[in-house]
């Protein structure tokens, strides 16, 4: 024998062992010097099983912890991915826009082999600004800018777990910010004035994606159902 009770120590969870360890523990005073032995073996057995399952926890805690920064890296790897695929979406629309505008094209129809571009006007001219208007001279601010005030109000309010109100506080946040003035910017474009350097106003278009039917003689199409038909043509006759 290596242990005095018949306790599979193996099923018992980390708790249970420390239950287990501290009942044997105070058990051993009470007992004959060959029971004492025994009861000794096993609080080795169970210090040794209690041990492995505290590294297991360490083991688990490690491993997925290591899981976690594999994910975030995994996330930062697609988050990267996505806008690279995303600015490839835009340019080609870019190209298909830039095509239509500058190609002597005589429909408003692009067509490959399979697939054709359908495009349509926009109903208002896209203005698009790769310099901050913070970084606009003074005089283009004054005259091609808005100022945009947002005001949005936190109420916090404090009850009782019964309902009644204790306090209640309203917190108004304000925030004031420099923005373009989209319509004035089409105005001066279309009337051949001078417009803020960094804002390119041009013809955009709704891009519609088709795939080309190819239509077929019909002449050139065997029957499909050629013994459907017989019986009729020979009655005919």
């Amino acid at each position: 024998m290596t242990q005095l009770t018949k306790t599979n120590l193996k099923e018992l969870s980390i708790f249970k062992l420390y239950e287990h360890y501290a009942a044997l523990d105070k058990s051993i005073p009470l007992l004959d010097s060959e029971s004492q032995e025994l009861v000794k073996a096993e609080l080795e057995q169970c210090l040794s099983l209690r041990s492995e399952k505290i590294d297991r926890l360490y083991y688990a805690w490690a491993h997925h912890e290591d899981a976690v920064e594999r994910a975030k890296k995994e996330q930062e790897l697609l988050a990267t991915a996505r806008k690279h695929h995303e600015s490839q979406v835009a340019k080609i629309k870019g190209l298909v826009n830039w095509l239509r505008r500058a190609a002597p094209l005589d429909s408003s129809r692009i067509v490959g082999k399979d697939y054709e571009f359908v495009l349509s006007k926009k109903r208002e001219l896209t203005v698009e600004i790769s310099i901050p208007v913070e970084e606009w001279e003074e005089a283009d601010i004054n005259e091609f800018c808005l100022q945009q005030t947002v005001t949005t109000t936190k109420e916090t309010v404090v009850t009782s777990m019964s309902g009644d109100v204790i306090e209640r506080t309203t917190t108004p946040v304000t925030k004031t910010e420099i923005i373009p003035n989209a319509d004035k910017l089409r105005s001066a474009y279309q009337e051949g004035q001078r417009i803020p350097q960094g804002v390119k106003i041009q013809q955009d278009y709704n891009i519609k994606r088709n795939r080309v039917v190819h239509a077929k003689r019909m002449d050139n199409l065997p029957s499909q159902y050629p013994e459907e038909f017989l019986p009729e043509l020979e009655a005919a006759d």
